[in-house]
């Protein structure tokens, strides 16, 4: 059996695309509303989105899957919408026993990110066990949410990210923002944007190498 899984923003952890995950969803969307549902992660706050899209979840018997499994495929893609819009995605593929799973993240997003940086450190056929989860943070007295990432090897040990990568992203960025100010360009959403392009454009690129890297392995396997 094959399954396309996804990762909620609203309530943490990765389901598999169902018809009946959809339903749920949409039926908690309505009960809370189109401001509410946008603000994202809510942990316990009862008028929350994360409230309500857990008690539609489980009232329609839906849970969170682990996604583990032999590590079958990386790969990019980028999908339309009818009005041209382009969303660039990280396709993640595991099989375990006769079922595969094949995860899809946004790859503007923390998590689809933050595993990047960790899959340049697997290797075609690894066992892995992918999670991620969003926890609430504190910069400059204000509360943010934040989705983590993690991939633990067959050895249940922690892989490690690609540190030299990330650096040389966060350089990369900082120096978009130099760029733009230097030119008399100061509107913190203008520059905002600009560092996300740089930081997708860098993350895509890593991903293709290892797209191909993965290409070769299964070639050859």
């Amino acid at each position: 059996m094959k399954s396309l899984v996804l990762y909620s923003t609203i309530v943490g952890g990765f389901f598999a695309k169902t018809d009946a995950l959809a339903a749920a969803i949409e039926a908690a969307r309505r009960r809370v509303g189109d401001d509410i549902w946008k603000r994202g992660y809510s942990g316990s706050d009862p008028a929350g989105a994360t409230v309500a899209a857990n008690w539609e979840l489980k009232e329609a018997g839906i849970s969170a899957l682990e996604f583990e499994g032999e590590l079958i495929h990386v790969g990019f893609v980028e999908n339309q919408d009818n009005s041209g819009n382009i969303y660039p995605k990280l396709r993640v593929g595991v099989k375990k026993q006769n079922n595969e799973f094949l995860l899809s993240l946004d790859l503007k997003g923390d998590v689809a990110q933050r595993l990047v940086v960790k899959l340049d450190n697997c290797e075609f056929g690894d066992y892995v066990r992918i999670s991620a989860w969003p926890t609430f943070v504190e910069r400059g007295g204000r509360k943010y949410v934040n989705h983590a990432a993690s991939i633990k090897g067959g050895d249940g040990q922690e892989v490690p990210a690609n540190s030299s990568f990330s650096a040389t992203v966060k350089s990369q960025t900082e120096a978009v923002a130099a760029t733009l100010m230097s030119a008399g360009i100061s509107d913190k959403k203008v520059i905002a944007t600009a560092k996300t392009t740089k930081r997708i454009d860098a993350h895509k690129e890593l991903l293709w190498k290892i797209q191909a890297r993965f290409a070769e392995a299964k070639a050859t396997a």
